[in-house]
């Protein structure tokens, strides 16, 4: 799935994107005009923020059906900060108009130095996309005292691998990170009893012998969604994901060719030109008969029944469906539908050497997730915020550094219960517990370069659908693939006047 957050969508998950749709389908439209002052070098004067999903019901674009709760802690929290901070007030802006970009927004504000104080926004956008300055460094405070957590730095108070895997390749913080979208199988308890499953799966092997014991149970092991629709669409880049960042484990640094912290459209291009990623791999060509092998415990029906991306959540409903996949935020609207049987949530199982040689030893299970859901906050620059201050900036700081204790992240992130907290100490609503270890390993996804551009995605989706299907031989699909990488690929180099000379040699 293609989206605002094109470049982001290399780094880690598009998952946290389509969560995100009512965090910042829009963003803010009030201009940052609040005046400022300092009395005895302190701030005093208005903090505006634009909070996305945990800012008040008010200021938010909200899509019907992504948050179903209203956030109401933030708001009672700035209450709060306000009362003991006298002096200083939190306002959070109003969205923009449904239908405007909040990216474009974003960028314009910040050229004429009007952007709000506090914004919300994913860390591999910032790092690669917003222009340099726009967001201040925020590293030197996360070696300071924490006001709010007696005997901590700040920087010990946040969570240490998200923190540090999520830096600027110029070494800076400009993001402070807060919550985690959570990716994984939702699973019948019931259904898995009367297989008699006693443990869940880790590995894709275990996975699948635990799909035929449903089958042989009774229920369809699994509710996968393969529409020819943005949702289905998208649901192959999970599977190439999990899949390829486990493959190509060993050789994460080596796909990394330019020299950034996530893996970038550059970086997938010079692998596809390399012969590394592609139907010339024999690595690479080793997923597909293992998903067509999957697809016989599929739901019948996989390639339609869409339900506007809801369609495996529904058929999961019915009880008649022992697991599907999907992100933390869909374990709200199940526990909101009050099925008729016990359900809950393990991480993907990847793949191990009983399943492909190609295996490796890495938990690629946090791949399809990542850190880049809601609580994403950065401080505006002077040059973007012409009403930021030192004093102002140190007040920006506070106000974070008191949203970020463990009992305030804790309570903004579960009033909402779509993702997993991240901050030292914190713990998830009960139904993402078996997803809380999700945010402590190493922040890597490969895609498998099938997502570069729209067209190239929408092709390969289409074959791999004839070739799931029994239509077409996996011969076809490797053609129409390999066609349709070395088109886009030749796309991007054109379009960015790339020279990938001294990676060729």
């Amino acid at each position: 799935m293609k989206n605002c957050k094109k470049d982001w969508t290399k780094g880690l998950a598009v998952v946290a994107t389509i969560a995100a749709t009512g965090m910042a389908v829009a963003g803010c439209g009030s201009s940052n005009t609040s005046a400022s002052t300092t009395k005895g070098g302190k701030f005093q004067g208005t903090i505006t923020m634009y909070a996305g999903t945990y800012g008040p019901p008010d200021t938010q674009n909200q899509v019907k059906g992504v948050s179903l709760i209203p956030a109401t802690e933030l708001k009672k929290l700035a209450a709060e900060y306000e009362k003991s901070h006298p002096g200083i007030k939190i306002n959070f802006i109003h969205a923009l108009p449904a239908g405007q970009d909040y990216d474009t927004w974003v960028r314009t504000k910040a050229a004429g130095g009007q952007l709000p104080d506090i914004i919300w926004e994913q860390w591999y956008y910032a790092n690669t996309a917003l222009p340099k300055g726009t967001l201040l460094d925020l590293s030197s405070y996360l070696n300071k005292p924490d006001p709010y957590v007696t005997g901590k730095n700040w920087g010990d108070v946040l969570n240490k691998q998200i923190m540090s895997e999520t830096k600027s390749p110029d070494g800076g913080t400009y993001i402070i990170n807060g919550d985690y979208v959570g990716q994984g199988v939702y699973y019948n308890k019931d259904a898995f009893a009367k297989a008699g499953i006693t443990k869940l799966p880790t590995r894709w092997s275990e996975f699948i012998e635990d799909c035929k014991k449903l089958k042989a149970a009774g229920y369809i092991p699994f509710a996968w969604d393969s529409a020819s629709t943005p949702t289905g669409i998208d649901r192959l880049t999970w599977l190439s994901r999990l899949f390829y960042t486990n493959f190509y484990a060993n050789q994460w640094d080596e796909l990394r060719y330019t020299g950034n912290a996530a893996i970038t459209d550059e970086d997938q291009v010079i692998a596809i030109k390399k012969g590394v990623i592609g139907p010339k791999s024999k690595k690479w060509m080793a997923m597909w008969p293992l998903i067509k092998e999957f697809s016989k415990y599929w739901k019948p029906d996989f390639t339609g029944g869409d339900s506007n991306g809801n369609g495996p959540m529904l058929a999961f409903l019915t009880g008649k469906v022992g697991m599907y996949f999907d992100g933390s935020w869909a374990a709200r609207q199940i526990d909101s539908a009050k099925s008729k049987f016990r359900w809950g949530t393990f991480p993907d199982p990847y793949p191990d050497k009983a399943t492909s040689p190609y295996a490796t030893n890495f938990n690629s299970s946090p791949a399809v997730g990542g850190p880049s859901s809601a609580f994403q906050y950065g401080i505006a620059s002077p040059k973007a915020d012409n009403t930021m201050t030192p004093a102002k900036e140190k007040a920006c700081v506070d106000w974070l550094e008191y949203i970020t204790t463990p009992q305030h992240d804790q309570a903004i992130v579960n009033q909402l219960g779509e993702f997993i907290p991240t901050v030292v100490g914190t713990k998830p609503v009960a139904s993402l517990k078996n997803l809380a270890d999700l945010v402590n390993q190493p922040l890597e996804s490969v895609f498998g370069g099938i997502n570069l551009t729209a067209d190239e995605q929408n092709a390969i989706f289409r074959a791999y659908q004839s070739y799931i299907l029994g239509q077409t031989s996996l011969a076809d699909f490797a053609q129409v693939a390999g066609q349709q990488m070395d088109k886009a690929a030749n796309d991007l180099i054109s379009r960015n006047n790339w020279d990938l000379s001294k990676y060729l040699k």
